[in-house]
């Protein structure tokens, strides 16, 4: 580790969390991003990212265990959006129930 590298590493902050540089930039409000400017960007983004972008929101919604039902069939959940010549699908899957076991006495 050279001079500047100890030097820079002495004038950090130990107390806050590491962040990227991007979400550091986010989060400080001095940036000038705003709700306006962000939804401008969301405004002129091509439908494959809009919908890349929908897939990591389902993505995180399954892991924290946030299942999102069909309105009409509510053992059916939506899991991925895809496209596939120009048009959107979206992908949901039903829940396999358990079989039930067999009862010898029913017979």
């Amino acid at each position: 580790m050279n001079r500047a590298q100890k030097r820079k590493l002495i004038q950090m902050p130990k107390g806050k969390p590491k962040h990227n540089t991007a979400s550091a930039a986010a989060s400080n409000a001095h940036t000038g991003i705003t709700a306006q400017n962000a939804q401008g960007i969301i405004d002129n983004l091509p439908i494959p990212q809009l919908v890349a972008g929908i897939n990591n929101l389902l993505k995180q919604l399954e892991q924290r265990g946030i299942p999102i039902y069909d309105w009409d069939d509510s053992d059916r959940t939506l899991y991925r959006l895809q496209m596939r010549r120009g048009k959107v699908f979206y992908l949901a899957a039903t829940e396999a129930l358990e079989p039930e076991e067999e009862n010898p006495e029913k017979e």
